[in-house]
């Protein structure tokens, strides 16, 4: 039987350092039946001068010259996309090879899902193993959906027409997930795959960006807490925000933001930091092929 064509889409900003690895980690699927596209933001650190040197046809580069931000990419992408399925990605971060092949296979034997993401590593700047999250399953509890992620926003795959139907909202920049999390739970069927089949780069934190992802949060809560909490639950969120950003920003100002990357998971066992290694070694071994010179 023929496997369905999966659209990985990868939005990139001044992701020179890393994109090379994120594409890589591509190449380096079992599932075979993948097309590429490559949303270049404005960047201005020869990110789009690296990807251009790609050959093959089942990548594409799409470049405007203009700088709009994540969720104007975020929504471009199922316009673009040939494949019955859209897989995210960012363009810092990489996935293990069988990542592509178990999320179709779910979502195939299962047509009611809409989306599944999958738990994940974190490496420091580095490419340290440090932690790991979403070993446990999705909560379904609106209390839970608007408290948590609900989803690892970067490693969900989904259908298509789902993502044609539910388009980011940019009045939530920076928490854009939450906030399509919140307003699709009710309606739609997600599921998680409890196996890190995704590795996120952790280690330096924008602190202003992340001060700016608090303030959205709260508008998130303040729009759909009536709805999903009680009035305590939600004032109690709300502080949340202030004491968080209050501790990234000590941290930022003592230059050990990275610190806090530690503790937003589960600590890895010897057997499971081998693992990683062994991951990023099978990545970075893997050919991409680029234009002869």
């Amino acid at each position: 039987m023929e496997q369905p064509l999966v659209t990985i889409a990868i939005p990139f900003y001044n992701n020179a350092r890393t994109l090379v690895s994120a594409i890589q980690s591509v190449y380096a699927q079992t599932y075979p039946n993948w097309e590429l596209i490559l949303l270049n933001d404005g960047s201005t650190d020869g990110s789009l001068t690296l990807v251009a040197e790609l050959s093959d046809p089942r990548v594409r580069i799409v470049d405007d010259n203009q700088n709009r931000g994540l969720v104007y990419r975020l929504n471009q992408i199922p316009g673009l996309a040939n494949g019955k399925y859209i897989a995210r990605m960012d363009g810092d971060d990489m996935m293990h090879p069988t990542r592509i092949a178990k999320q179709v296979a779910l979502l195939e034997s299962q047509p009611e899902i809409d989306l599944v993401d999958t738990a994940a590593y974190f490496i420091d700047s580095n490419e340290s193993p440090v932690a790991k999250i979403g070993m446990e399953a999705i909560s379904r509890r609106p209390q839970d959906v608007i408290k948590k992620a609900m989803l690892i926003h970067a490693s969900v795959v989904g259908k298509k027409s789902w993502f044609l139907a539910n388009r980011y909202d940019p009045d939530y920049v920076r928490a854009e997930d939450y906030e399509l999390w919140c307003r699709t739970y009710s309606r739609s069927r997600f599921e998680r795959i409890q196996e890190p089949l995704y590795i996120i780069r952790g280690g330096h934190i924008n602190v202003k960006n992340y001060r700016s992802s608090m303030a959205t949060m709260r508008r998130i809560l303040t729009n759909y807490g009536p709805l999903m909490l009680t009035g305590w639950e939600k004032r109690v969120e709300i502080a949340k925000t202030y004491l968080k950003s209050g501790i990234y920003t000590i941290f930022g100002r003592l230059n050990m933001q990275h610190k806090l990357v530690a503790l937003r998971g589960k600590t890895l066992d010897r057997a499971e930091v081998n693992d990683v290694c062994n991951l990023l070694r099978i990545i970075h071994q893997t050919p991409v092929p680029v234009e002869q010179q």
